[in-house]
């Protein structure tokens, strides 16, 4: 997890841990002697990219948030 990304930043890490995952399905389909189609390969990477892609971009709920703290004079 890299934690609160400016939006363009989160953009790109979600394009590219996609087009990765794509890849790496399609890849991993075309090499093994399973019947499974190169498409269903790179649906299946498509997933775990998609999957990937949220767990790097969101924070987890267990840290704690920041207090914004008021001081009165």
């Amino acid at each position: 997890m890299f934690g609160p990304l400016p939006v363009l930043h989160r953009i790109v890490l979600g394009t590219i841990s996609l087009c990765f995952g794509i890849v790496a399905g399609v890849w991993i389909a075309h090499s093994t002697p399973l019947p499974m189609a190169v498409s269903g390969g790179a649906l299946a990477g498509g997933l775990v990219g998609l999957l990937l892609a949220y767990v790097l971009v969101h924070a987890s709920q267990s840290e704690p948030r920041p207090v914004r703290v008021t001081r009165r004079r």
